[in-house]
């Protein structure tokens, strides 16, 4: 079983168990962690560490505030990525799209650095989630004919999305994302690839996980947000 569909039934698994322990209330982004590490340390002998700082944009990021981080990674060896995951939890707190969409960039700078496998996990309600999925931020303006979903949820396929602004409806949100790394090369396209969502089918008010891995393009090419007049800040 590779580790997208690992993470994707293990933690939906998971949350199921812990919802009928009357456990609920608890359930976050944080909450998440329990379950990611122990199917991280399940398949390697190294420790999961969580927040690790970012391989590639740690190194560059000015200024004040945190540095990038990574939600859960696997060296081996150490500091070397084997393993990298971002998770996002829809819950009282609703889930931006720069948010994921900042978190898919990230993981796709790791994955062109290395042989690293890297993974999105998304988790909440069904019905929070088909919410999100329809949104125009999330699913691409429906008056374009060749729009981008950020992530393809209604099959396995290989998904592409565009990060140069050949999608103007995106491009706001993209300018938001780059403002601080004007200078920095970014991966013109990032692709994904979703393991089915655990429990596959349930009801609206159930607890569902999707989790996609986070390609890079076979021959990648970058650019540099700030020599674009759209995301220049």
């Amino acid at each position: 079983m590779n580790l997208k569909r690992k993470l994707t039934e293990g933690v939906g698994g998971w949350l199921q168990f812990e919802y009928h322990c009357n456990r609920s209330g608890l359930f976050s982004e944080k909450y998440l962690s329990v379950p990611i590490g122990h199917i991280l340390s399940s398949i390697t002998a190294e420790r999961v560490i969580a927040e690790f700082k970012h391989p590639v944009l740690a190194k560059v990021k000015d200024g004040p505030g945190r540095r990038p981080e990574v939600d859960f990674v696997v060296c081996a060896p150490y500091p070397e990525i084997k393993y990298a995951v971002e998770s996002k939890w829809i819950g009282r707190t609703k889930v931006t799209i720069d948010r994921i969409l900042w978190d898919l960039i990230r993981l796709e700078l790791i994955a062109s650095d290395s042989e690293t496998e890297c993974f999105f996990l998304l988790g909440g309600k069904k019905g929070d989630l088909d919410r999100l999925f329809k949104t125009k931020d999330f699913l691409g303006d429906k008056t374009y004919k060749h729009r981008q979903p950020v992530l393809k949820h209604e099959n396995n396929s290989r998904s592409r999305l565009d990060l140069v602004p050949t999608q103007p409806y995106r491009i706001s949100l993209f300018r938001k994302i780059f403002r601080d790394f004007q200078d920095f090369d970014m991966p013109q396209i990032l692709y994904s690839i979703r393991s089915n969502p655990f429990p596959f089918e349930c009801k609206s008010n159930n607890y569902q996980i999707y989790c996609w891995r986070i390609l890079s393009a076979l021959n990648r090419t970058t650019f540099k947000p700030g020599n674009s007049k759209h995301y220049k800040t």
